[in-house]
């Protein structure tokens, strides 16, 4: 049976969704209302004038199409440990640092740029694109443009020759530079099952060319019943 598409679209671009999504997951894909996942890795963080890996542990949690959050740890080598959140619940953008209050952000750019950076991740997933407020732009031949309508965000979605997907790409806010940059989140080809769920063995982060952070999924609550507060950070 072939996967069932409520995304928006011509014909074409609904098909090229439907065969990345079944070189992912089969006819039987997952329905994904909301998804809590557990990543560890490293990132890049700048001390004094070098930047160097550090040891990374993430947590995301997503209500699709329009709530997320992302939380992280990052643990220098005897340095203090660092620890943040970004959160958006479909209205406002909050972020948090270490044991500091969260604050409201109202910057455009950077509210879009957290709303495109998380719309990216989302997309890894590629059922959340089958949505309905979800519309589809076949940009190539292995390529597609996703763009949530709810939030006016979109996702260049670049295929490999087999329909597996290769990489996510958005132009948002770098905010450590402050400037309009591609982030992008590059997949592994090789697949693993994570409590149920098939995903990328990893995920690897960009600005530009500029790697920023590369995880593996450890952990995995698909469909979990997740709190409004916890995408306007009032659980800390």
């Amino acid at each position: 049976m072939p996967v069932l598409l409520l995304a928006q679209g011509d014909a074409a671009s609904k098909d090229l969704l439907r065969k990345a999504i079944e070189a992912r997951y089969g006819t039987r894909p997952p329905a994904l209302d909301s998804l809590k996942i557990d990543l560890n890795g490293r990132t890049q963080i700048k001390i004094g004038p070098i930047s160097t890996w550090v040891p990374l542990d993430m947590t995301a949690y997503f209500k699709f199409p329009t709530a997320m959050r992302w939380e992280f740890v990052a643990k220098p080598l005897k340095l203090s440990i660092q620890r943040g959140v970004e959160a958006y619940d479909g209205e406002t953008y909050r972020s948090m640092r270490g044991n500091h209050p969260p604050t409201v952000i109202n910057e455009p750019e950077y509210v879009r740029s957290i709303r495109r950076r998380l719309w990216a991740v989302a997309s890894v997933l590629l059922t959340p694109l089958s949505d309905f407020t979800v519309k589809v732009e076949a940009t190539g031949n292995y390529s597609l443009r996703a763009t949530n309508t709810k939030l006016d965000d979109y996702a260049e979605i670049f295929l490999r020759d087999d329909y597996t997907l290769d990489y996510v790409q958005v132009e948002c806010l770098n905010p450590d530079t402050g400037q309009i940059e591609n982030y992008i989140v590059r997949v592994e080809d090789k697949l693993i099952t994570v409590d149920e769920l098939l995903l990328p063995a990893k995920l690897s982060t960009f600005w530009n060319d500029k790697p920023s952070f590369e995880v593996e999924p450890v952990s995995v609550v698909m469909n979990p019943t997740i709190p409004d507060g916890v995408f306007k950070i009032e659980d800390n």
